[in-house]
């Protein structure tokens, strides 16, 4: 019932003659009306609590075990794995290095087969057996057809896929479940970041931390470590999949407002950065994800625009101010009475530098 065009379920009475055309039919109803509903009230990806969650774990060499659980992928359909499965990972496959994706997707096979060899035409297949199918691919999966169970960066050499050290960081050869998506329900908005753009949201935040956090430890006003922490929690958003492609404008405009007073503090803290080229690239590109932001940009724009961003704010962090210069001139002697004089000293020879004025000097009186 792929193209279906309407729902017609069997009405059963005394006399009524059924076929396996009627009885197919009849399971046909049941199985679609329960995928519209999946469809339509629920997200793809692995359901919550069941078994274990389909989690992949090391189980050594270059083995990997997914344990039981179940999913829901974009068709509706319910995807269920009863018992462990273990694939190995096969370095000859590709070339290395390579992101590698743990995948699994909704398959049926006819089973269950009875011969009746007096009359053949009445043989058959007893059973229509739901069995996952299982995979490891280079392709990103899309969780609607695919779902993504997990992901291992393998590296040239490797002997042992593992664990993760650190879970939130996991390196090279070590299983990566930071992009497993989970099913629920739907909200308000149904549409989600495609996988590329989610990771790419995660690891743009990331970089914007590790820019900020230079800025903020090179010129520490308020605004950068707002900045800094802004990313984070987008971060952690964008790991939850609670952010859908509507919504980036708007965060991103809370994010950009606070990057925006990072110029403002800065130019009040360090007068001396305004007047550099680094200063000037961070302030315009502010402006430009701003005026992406009220004009509606898309996610592409937004994620670029942002990324230009972070990229200035570590330029910012690595510039080098000249110490200002001034000499007052040669050295005059004076006599003091009470501890106080009124002299007055020639600093027609002091150099401020780039264009600046010294308008005030001070000197402290020593007694031999």
């Amino acid at each position: 019932m792929a193209n279906i065009t309407g729902f017609k379920r069997l009405n059963f009475f005394t006399g009524f003659f059924t076929t396996a055309d009627d009885w197919n039919e009849g399971q046909d109803y049941h199985l679609e009306k329960r995928r519209l509903h999946n469809r339509g009230l629920h997200t793809p990806g692995v359901i919550s609590g069941e078994r274990d969650e389909l989690q992949v774990e090391a189980a050594g060499g270059l083995n990997i075990r997914v344990m039981p659980g179940a999913a829901l992928d974009g068709a509706g359909n319910e995807i269920y794995l009863g018992v462990p499965r273990t694939l190995t990972v096969k370095p000859g496959d590709y070339d290395l290095p390579r992101l590698v994706y743990v995948a699994m997707s909704y398959r049926e096979e006819e089973s269950g087969y009875v011969e009746n060899v007096d009359t053949p035409e009445f043989s058959g297949n007893t059973r229509i057996s739901e069995i996952p199918r299982l995979e490891l691919t280079t392709e990103v999966p899309d969780n609607m057809v695919k779902i993504e169970l997990a992901r291992v960066d393998i590296q040239t050499g490797v002997t042992v896929i593992s664990a993760p050290l650190d879970p939130q960081n996991p390196g090279g050869n070590e299983i990566d479940t930071r992009f497993v998506r989970k099913a629920g329900a739907v909200g308000v908005e149904e549409e989600m970041l495609s996988p590329p753009e989610l990771q790419r949201l995660i690891h743009l935040m990331a970089d914007g931390r590790r820019d900020f956090a230079a800025l903020e430890g090179r010129f520490s006003v308020p605004s950068a470590a707002d900045s800094r922490q802004g990313a984070l929690t987008l971060e952690m958003l964008a790991r939850l999949g609670a952010i859908r492609p509507g919504q980036l404008g708007d965060v991103f405009a809370a994010l950009a407002a606070v990057e925006q007073d990072v110029t403002q503090e800065l130019g009040a803290t360090y007068p001396a950065l305004v007047a550099t080229p680094e200063f000037t690239a961070y302030r315009d590109t502010v402006s430009t994800l701003l005026e992406h932001i009220r004009n509606g940009a898309g996610t592409e724009a937004l994620l670029t625009a942002q990324a230009t961003v972070s990229e200035a704010a570590r330029e910012l962090s690595e510039i080098a101010l000249r110490v200002p210069e001034a000499d007052a001139g040669g050295d005059v002697t004076v006599t003091a009475r009470e501890g106080e004089a009124t002299v007055t000293l020639d600093a027609s020879s002091s150099r401020p530098f780039e264009g600046r004025r010294i308008v005030r000097y001070y000197w402290n009186e020593k007694k031999d």
